[in-house]
């Protein structure tokens, strides 16, 4: 039996999210609430204006988009069950909207509707018999008014729904004070993030390991003794530079609803590591006489290190 599951290191498949909407009903609402998505989801957004090109088969991209998607936003107005003369009636089988919910439901896609700008929950009577189920389901608001707060229930419900990570109070304090120069770009390179990460905490983890070694092997005086990819920089700050390049990159990959789980794990090792090498230096001060904790940051005493002979 593996010490950790594969459930848990695989990546998530189904991030992907719909957003189902009338457009003579909520078209402003859905544009302003898609951009501000793909913010935090980058292209797992699905809005049928981007999404579907020209000529293309409504019913077919619906389906295999729903293959890809964890979970369907209803955006639902006050026209939301009004249709223009001589358009499907909602319920029947030719209406968009109709065909996009029961699609979801039988896929088994968690829906969430959300009420724009004080509109009602439609009642069960309202509803076609195979559509019921849909007024029992609980909504939140979006209100022009209160769009940055309400946008931010919709955003936490779907990272729950989706299986993300929930925020620290130290991370929205940081994405709330880099979050709007740094736009759409985390959201776009969230793979490439914590592959970076990743990089950053084996080089980290290669040369603690040698570090711990040599000071083992030799003594503690070879901690002095270059980094494996740079000469002029110790072991143990190679250490703590790739370390915390791991950790913050790892920090910002949580983001990521399909590799939050990795970057979780990569920040805790880099946490490790860092810790373990502000040991090997505590030993290295104490042991070794007249060590100063700036001697492992000084290029001079990096280059005796180098005709060092135990």
């Amino acid at each position: 039996m593996p010490l950790i599951p594969k459930s848990l290191l695989a990546p998530r498949e189904k991030v992907g999210i719909f957003i189902s909407y009338r457009r003579a009903d909520t078209a402003g609402h859905a544009g302003r609430l898609v951009d501000q998505l793909k913010s935090r989801f980058s292209d797992q957004v699905f809005f049928d204006v981007d999404s579907i090109r020209p000529g293309a088969n409504f019913r077919e991209v619906i389906e295999e988009t729903f293959t890809n998607c964890g979970a369907v936003i209803v955006l639902i107005g006050k026209r939301w069950l009004e249709r223009d003369a001589g358009m499907p009636r909602f319920g029947d089988d030719q209406d968009v909207i109709t065909q996009e919910i029961r699609l979801a439901m039988a896929s088994k896609l968690p829906i969430l509707p959300v009420l724009v700008d004080g509109a009602s929950m439609p009642g069960e009577s309202q509803l076609p018999p195979s559509l019921a189920s849909l007024s029992s389901l609980n909504a939140i608001d979006l209100r022009h008014t209160s769009f940055d707060r309400d946008l931010r229930a919709v955003d936490d419900h779907l990272v729950e729904i989706l299986g993300g990570a929930k925020e620290t109070m130290i991370e929205k304090f940081a994405l709330k004070l880099y979050g709007p120069f740094l736009g759409n770009s985390l959201a776009k390179i969230q793979g490439g993030i914590v592959l970076f990460s990743a990089m950053g905490a084996l080089w980290a983890l290669g040369e603690l390991v040698g570090a711990a070694f040599i000071s083992w092997s030799s003594g503690l005086e070879t901690l002095l003794s270059p980094s494996i990819i740079d000469a002029e920089t110790t072991r143990l700050q190679a250490v703590w530079t790739a370390a915390f390049g791991a950790l913050i990159f790892a920090f910002f990959g949580r983001r990521s609803i399909r590799w939050w789980r990795h970057a979780t794990i990569i920040l805790w090792i880099s946490l490790a590591e860092i810790s373990l090498a502000a040991a090997l230096a505590a030993f290295y001060v104490i042991e070794v006489p007249d060590a100063r904790i700036m001697d492992l940051f000084d290029n001079k005493k990096i280059a005796v290190s180098r005709f060092y002979r135990p």
